[in-house]
C-alpha cells in the first residue's frame, strides 16, 4: 500500500523481555473505540476494534494469534503450522478446534485520550521454550489492529508487518526477534 486509508489512525508497539516472559505495550490512536465483543474467545475481529499478537518461535511451526479487545475480552489460538490458515479458509477445519480456553497471557488495557492502551505479558512457555528463560530466543512477531467507526463501517487494517496484501498471517512478513542480554 502507498499511503494509509484516509481513516488510517497510528498506534505505536513497544516489545521487551524479562527472564521468563515477552512484554508488549501497544499505544492506539483511536477517535471512537467500538466493541461488540461480550465474552472471551470470540471472533473479536468481527465485533470491532481490536489489537491482535501474531507469535511463533523460529524453531517450531506453531504460533500464536492473540486478540485484545478494548473492553478486556481476549481470543487466543494455536495453530500447528501456517497451512492451518488455508485449511480454515476452505471450511476444512473449524476455527474453534484451535482457541485456546486457558490464559496463555495476562495483559489490561485502558482508556487514555485519544485512544486506548494494551499492556501484555506473554510467558515463554505459551511460545514452546521448554527452558523457561527467553534469553536467547527468537521469535518472528507481527502485530496488528482492527480499528472500527461502528459496526456500519469497514474496520481499517493495520500492521507492524509490510504485507503487500491484507493478509497477516503471511508470516514471511513478520519481523524476528532476538532476546539476548
Amino acid at each position: 500500500m502507498e499511503k494509509p486509508e484516509e481513516k488510517f489512525r497510528p498506534g505505536v508497539v513497544w516489545v521487551g523481555w524479562r527472564e521468563s516472559a515477552l512484554c508488549i505495550f501497544a499505544k492506539l490512536e483511536d477517535d471512537r473505540i467500538f466493541t461488540r465483543a461480550t465474552g472471551d474467545n470470540q471472533r473479536l475481529w468481527d465485533r470491532g476494534d481490536v489489537f491482535e499478537i501474531f507469535l511463533r518461535d523460529t524453531k517450531r511451526d506453531e504460533y500464536l494469534e492473540l486478540h485484545i479487545a478494548p473492553n478486556g475480552h481476549r481470543l487466543q489460538l494455536r495453530f500447528p503450522d501456517d497451512q492451518t490458515i488455508e485449511h480454515l479458509r476452505n471450511g476444512h477445519v473449524e476455527l474453534e478446534d484451535y482457541m485456546v480456553d486457558q490464559p496463555l497471557f495476562d495483559f489490561f488495557v485502558r482508556t487514555v485520550t485519544g485512544g486506548w492502551e494494551v499492556w501484555a505479558q506473554i510467558p515463554v512457555v505459551s511460545l514452546g521454550s521448554s527452558s523457561g528463560s527467553a534469553n536467547g530466543m527468537s521469535l518472528l512477531a507481527s502485530f496488528s489492529r482492527y480499528d472500527y467507526e461502528d459496526e456500519k463501517s469497514p474496520p481499517v487494517h493495520s500492521s507492524t508487518s509490510a504485507h503487500p496484501k491484507p493478509s497477516f498471517h503471511r508470516q514471511q512478513e513478520w519481523k524476528k526477534l532476538t532476546f539476548t542480554e
